[in-house]
């Protein structure tokens, strides 16, 4: 088959602290919580599938599912036959509980909700690329905007300027966060799709940057990192999650948008994020939502700067969607020709630090209970696991596992 190529680039971008005030939004989609539901199944499915590979294991793991699985959703406006159906199946689709169409409905209805919100600084879109040397079926482009807004752009992939232009618009849309997205671009390339998030929030409780102390990270039984340790000794939404044997701690950004981190319980011998990585689903960030109680607690959460960056061709063909990179593709709904996807690239990053709302100073003296309970401190001074949630409906926008802070890339 002659060398027609799609490259689809997945961008994703997350900076965490502060806070602003929200309004409250008009109700979406009666079936929008069935579509929340298989978006966030499909993280789960794609982290565990992740971290099976050898290259990832021990490292830091950090993605937005929601960039991923709207672009995969949006390759299947153009797919036919078995790759359809495997795309549909990879994204967790079951056509009993909505149709295709209703599906790209409620992405259309996802983005414009995300898109009113105001108690954070939150973008999600698209942007599609094309060949001066292809011409796409003018439904397949109809389509992209009217469910995805994502409006074609001709361009030349033989010149370096085409590459320059991409990294130009991704730099903009995650505010200078990701300005390398792609290096070069092969000349037979035909189209190039990305999808972009950007998430900055401020804590609702900020920490004091004085508090912040030099402490140690302990990345498994025999390795020592230094970090800087943040620290807050306040009210907190906290919660003992029995079935994982984890703590769970729940951040808000001024009830709109929530981190919640998780970390084993050292208390119970052997405990290892190994084991909570293993059994842990959607249904329990869904049960955290309405688990946590607020109560004085001792938090220490580090300082973090990661940059992640993942190939996921392998990991999407090991979730069952393999035809879209072989001869068998089937993109008929996209063009004449016969093409392929060349590549599926995913890109990230997370910042984490004390940054909140101006504060004042006053001396106080606290008295803390002498009995022991589990959630009287919550040290994430382990590896530990992290979720960026929508308050609204739980929808994932980022997940993650941080193995090592101190490593950057």
């Amino acid at each position: 088959m002659e060398s027609n190529i799609i490259y689809l680039w997945i961008c994703a971008f997350a900076v965490v602290h502060g806070n602003q005030e929200t309004l409250p939004q008009p109700p979406i989609s009666d079936k929008l919580p069935s579509l929340i539901k298989m978006n966030n199944d499909f993280a789960f499915h794609l982290y565990k599938k992740l971290v099976e590979m050898p290259n990832y294991q021990s490292k830091n793991i950090f993605f937005s599912p929601l960039s991923v699985s709207m672009a995969l959703s949006e390759l299947s406006l153009g797919a036919g036959g078995e790759t359809k159906e495997q795309l549909l199946s990879g994204i967790g689709h079951n056509s009993s509980v909505f149709s295709t169409e209703e599906m790209h409905h409620m992405f259309h209805s996802l983005l414009e909700d995300i898109d009113k919100r105001t108690g954070v600084d939150i973008d999600v879109g698209s942007a599609l690329y094309i060949s001066d040397k292809f011409k796409p079926l003018p439904e397949f482009l109809k389509n992209m905007e009217e469910f995805y807004h994502s409006n074609g752009s001709t361009v030349n992939f033989s010149v370096k300027e085409t590459v320059d232009k991409i990294n130009a618009y991704v730099k903009e849309k995650t505010h200078g966060k990701i300005d390398q997205a792609v290096d070069d671009l092969e000349y037979d390339t035909l189209m190039f799709l990305l999808t972009y998030i950007y998430f900055k929030g401020k804590w609702d409780m900020p920490f004091n940057p004085s508090k912040t102390r030099q402490s140690t990270f302990h990345v498994d039984a025999e390795t020592t990192v230094p970090v800087e340790m943040m620290h807050q000794y306040e009210s907190l939404k906290v919660y003992y999650d029995a079935d994982l044997t984890s703590k769970v701690l729940c951040l808000d950004y001024n009830d709109s948008f929530s981190m919640f981190l998780a970390v084993p319980d050292i208390n119970r011998k052997g405990n290892t994020i190994k084991d909570l990585e293993k059994a842990i689903s959607r249904q329990h960030i869904e049960k955290w939502r309405t688990a946590v109680r607020k109560r004085k607690t001792d938090i220490y959460v580090p300082k973090l700067s990661l940059k992640t960056s993942y190939s996921l061709k392998d990991v999407l063909k090991g979730m069952g969607m393999a035809d879209m990179f072989t001869d068998k593709a089937n993109f008929t709904g996209i063009s004449e020709e016969r093409i392929l996807i060349s590549k599926v690239l995913h890109k990230a990053t997370l910042d984490i630090d004390e940054k909140g709302t101006t504060a004042a100073g006053v001396t106080t003296v606290e008295f803390r209970p002498m009995s022991y309970s589990p959630l009287d401190t919550l040290n994430f001074d382990r590896p530990f696991m992290i979720f960026i949630t929508d308050q609204k409906n739980d929808n994932i926008l980022f997940f993650g596992k941080v193995v090592n802070p101190a490593e950057k890339q």
